[in-house]
């Protein structure tokens, strides 16, 4: 039964360019209900992100949602007195615009207040791409 699911899971990949960092992302169809993704964030210090997401509106040229993500990322720079690791909740509002007749390629736009545990909270946003391979 697994690998029946598994031979019919929808993979998404995109790439997001933040106000603090980029991430590549690949996750489950953005067109469901539910979703989920991994983000590898670059810059400065690589991390780690894990998102669940809920689509309040699906729509076929737009979907809005809402999630929930918990990331790790390293804070190794040389000019810091004390070298650490940020795990953080982010809560992502955002909208996946598909202006073409293919769906599977769309347009992000997301904001996500973030609280980290060694920094005061701070709100990210950016812009981005998708694609669904199906």
């Amino acid at each position: 039964m697994g690998i029946v699911t598994l031979a019919e899971a929808q993979v998404s990949a995109g790439i997001n360019f933040q106000n603090t960092r980029t991430f590549i992302t690949v996750g489950s169809d953005t067109d469901k209900e539910f979703f989920g993704e991994g983000r590898l964030g670059l810059g400065d210090d690589l991390g780690l992100e894990l998102m669940g997401g809920y689509n309040f509106v699906r729509k076929s040229e737009v979907n809005a949602y809402f999630g929930f993500g918990l990331g790790l990322f390293g804070d190794h720079h040389r000019n810091h007195k004390h070298d650490h690791d940020d795990v953080y909740l982010a809560i992502p509002f955002g909208v996946l615009i598909k202006p073409f007749d293919n769906k599977n390629f769309g347009f992000l736009i997301e904001a996500a207040p973030v609280f980290a545990d060694n920094h005061d909270g701070y709100l990210r946003g950016g812009i981005g791409f998708k694609y669904t391979f199906r």
